[in-house]
């Protein structure tokens, strides 16, 4: 048996490294199942991966009582959603699956941005805070590409190579358009698409240039203090 001194420090240890945990999902979710998806079903493990993203979200919003409430309450429906899904092929529940989902990502954010910008000392979480903003980000609007290709069909093209676009190539432009990278092989054709690129790319870019500008002030501030 676990005594109650034992069972508090765990859960002290992993409150404190909340947003570490949350980090190492989302590079699980981005960087893991790309390289076993020849070996493991891909629908199965992308929504494997996304339930581990959301349960370490519910779990990183534990600063007020009725966070991980409310957290929770938004990811019941998409865990419903998306394996039921996976079972029973039934039409609309992707598109209601990923418009929940925006909303979860988008709470999230929100929530960690509060966090983040108001601490008035760099620590290790404050660092893995950010950089948990900046994936989740990007992972939101995976969803948003993937509400748009359902919703409006040819919004996007790709390569021949590609059989047709599903999460991990929404997943994979994503990332690209909000890294400015641009490789091209999948490009927004639609007037929404693009928008939504443009909007995307302008807000991943503007985040950095803040984020940077913060830690340099709360460094140099620091510094003053200690002096």
């Amino acid at each position: 048996m676990m005594d109650k001194n034992s069972l508090k420090q765990k859960i002290g240890f992993y409150q404190e490294n909340r947003f570490l945990f949350m980090l190492l999902m989302l590079f699980g979710f981005m960087l893991f199942h790309p390289l076993i998806s020849s070996f493991i079903n891909i629908g199965f493990l992308v929504r494997l991966s996304l339930t581990f993203v959301f349960l370490s979200g519910i779990f990183a919003v534990s600063e007020k009582k009725h966070q991980p409430i409310i957290a929770s309450l938004l990811a019941l429906p998409i865990f419903t959603l998306m394996w039921t899904s996976y079972f029973v092929d039934i039409g609309g529940f992707e598109v209601l699956q990923n418009l929940l989902s925006m909303l979860f990502m988008l709470y999230m954010v929100l929530l960690f941005l509060g966090h983040v910008f108001r601490q008035d000392e760099i620590t290790r979480e404050v660092i893995f805070g950010a950089l948990a903003i900046y994936l989740l980000w990007g992972v939101m609007w995976t969803h948003g590409y993937s509400l748009l290709g359902h919703l409006q069909p040819g919004s996007f093209s790709y390569p021949d190579t590609l059989a047709k676009l599903d999460f991990a190539s929404f997943n994979y432009f994503s990332f690209v358009t909000m890294t400015t990278l641009g490789y091209g092989d999948i490009s927004p054709v639609s007037q929404v698409a693009k928008a939504m690129a443009i909007t995307q790319a302008i807000t991943g870019q503007v985040y950095l240039a803040v984020l940077v500008a913060r830690l340099v002030g709360i460094n140099i501030a620091q510094h003053m203090a200690k002096k």
